[in-house]
C-alpha cells in the first residue's frame, strides 16, 4: 500500500485500532511522512470546501439568469430547464467529493480545520541532563519536542502524584495528539470540574475532543459556555458554529421547566462513601431536556460543568442554538442551560 493510500484510509476512518497506532507512531518518527500527511489532509479539506463554494456560485448564477430573463411565455419552461440542470450538477458535485450535507463540514472535518496544538506556555526546560529532570519536566520536554506519546505516558504518572490543572491540561492535549479522544475528554473535564486555572483552554480543547469523538451535543455545550463567558476562544467558537451552519445569541435568553435531567457520576463522593470530592481523572457531566413555558418546544442540553442540585421540575434559564443558513432562522433542538431560577 502506498503512503497516499494509507493516509487516505486513515482520513476516511478505515484503519483498524492497531493500524491507527502504527500510523500515529510513524507520524511521530517520520518527519517526511508527517509533512505528506499534513499536506494531503489540507488538500482534501480544501477540495471539499471548494466544491461546496462552486455549487453555491453555480446556483447564484442560475438565479441571476432567471431574474434577468424578460417575461415571456417561455419563461416558465426556462426556469424548469435551469432547475433540472442545477440539480444534476449538484448531485454530481456531492457524489464526487463524498458529501452527505452540502451546507456544513462533518465533525472530523471540523476538528481537522480548527484544531491546532497548544503551545507550551509554561516555559521550555533546557540546560539540564535528562536524568536530573523531574517527571513533570521530562513530560514538558517530550511535549515541546512533539513526542506526545511519551508526554502522555509520563503525565499519566505525574497526575497521580501532582494532580494540578496544568498537568491534567497538558495530558489532555497530548492524548488528543495521539488520537485518544475519550481519555482526553476525561483529563480536560477534570480541569473544568476541579480547578480554577486552565479552564478556558480546557473548554476549547474539550469542545474539539467531543467533535473528534463525534459527540456534537457535548461539543456545543462547551462552545456555548465559551461564548457566554466571553472567553479568549470566543472567535474560534463562533467560527466553528458558522461552519456547522449554526448561530448562538448569548443575549437572547428563554426559560422553562426541566423535564429530564441526569448526571454522571450521580454523586461526587469517593467510592467509600466519604464526603471528600474526588472527580479527578473521571468525566463529570450532565444532560437532559428543557421546554419553553408553553410546553410546545423541547430542547436537549449537555454540559461538562454540571449545575448543582438541578432536578426535574426546576425552572431553568437557557439559550437555544439556531440554524443560520437557509431561508430565515429556525431554532434547533439543542440548548445551553445557564442556571436554574
Amino acid at each position: 500500500m502506498s503512503d497516499f493510500e494509507l493516509i487516505e484510509k486513515y482520513l476516511s476512518g478505515k484503519l483498524s485500532a492497531e493500524e491507527k497506532k502504527a500510523f500515529r507512531n510513524r507520524l511521530l518518527n517520520d518527519p517526511a511522512f508527517n509533512q505528506e500527511f499534513q499536506e494531503l489532509k489540507d488538500i482534501r479539506l480544501s477540495v471539499k470546501q471548494k466544491a461546496r463554494q462552486d455549487v453555491k456560485d453555480l446556483f447564484n448564477e442560475f438565479e441571476m439568469r432567471i431574474e434577468k430573463e424578460e417575461t415571456t411565455k417561455d419563461q416558465t419552461v426556462m426556469k424548469k430547464v435551469i432547475s433540472i440542470a442545477a440539480s444534476i450538477v449538484l448531485i454530481a458535485a456531492i457524489t464526487y467529493v463524498g458529501l452527505t450535507n452540502s451546507s456544513s463540514l462533518n465533525n472530523q472535518e471540523l476538528y481537522d480545520k480548527h484544531y491546532t496544538t497548544y503551545n507550551n506556555l509554561a516555559g521550555q526546560v533546557r540546560g539540564a541532563a535528562t536524568e536530573a529532570l523531574t517527571l513533570e519536566q521530562q513530560a514538558m520536554v517530550a511535549y515541546d519536542a512533539g513526542n506526545f506519546e511519551a508526554a502522555s505516558e509520563t503525565l499519566s504518572q505525574v497526575v497521580t502524584m501532582q494532580p494540578s490543572a496544568m498537568n491534567y491540561f497538558y495530558l489532555g492535549v497530548s492524548q488528543m495528539e495521539i488520537g485518544e479522544s475519550e481519555e482526553a475528554i476525561k483529563s480536560l473535564n477534570s480541569v473544568v470540574n476541579n480547578f480554577s486555572t486552565f479552564k478556558e483552554q480546557a473548554r476549547w480543547y474539550l469542545a474539539l475532543a467531543h467533535l473528534k469523538n463525534n459527540d456534537e451535543k457535548a461539543a456545543l455545550g462547551n462552545l456555548a459556555h465559551i461564548l457566554v463567558n466571553k472567553s479568549e476562544y470566543k472567535e474560534k467558537a463562533e467560527a466553528i458554529l458558522e461552519d456547522m451552519g449554526l448561530s448562538f445569541d448569548e443575549t437572547e435568553m428563554d426559560n422553562g421547566p426541566v423535564v429530564q435531567v441526569e448526571q454522571r457520576p450521580r454523586e461526587r463522593n469517593t467510592p467509600d462513601g466519604s464526603d471528600v470530592d474526588n472527580t479527578l481523572g473521571q468525566r463529570r457531566y450532565q444532560f437532559g431536556v428543557v421546554t419553553n413555558l408553553a410546553g410546545d418546544k423541547e430542547f436537549q442540553f449537555m454540559t461538562d460543568d454540571p449545575i448543582e442540585d438541578l432536578t426535574e421540575g426546576d425552572l431553568a434559564v437557557f439559550m437555544v442554538f439556531e440554524k443560520s443558513r437557509g431561508k430565515g432562522r429556525s431554532k434547533m433542538g439543542w440548548a445551553f442551560v445557564l442556571d436554574k431560577m
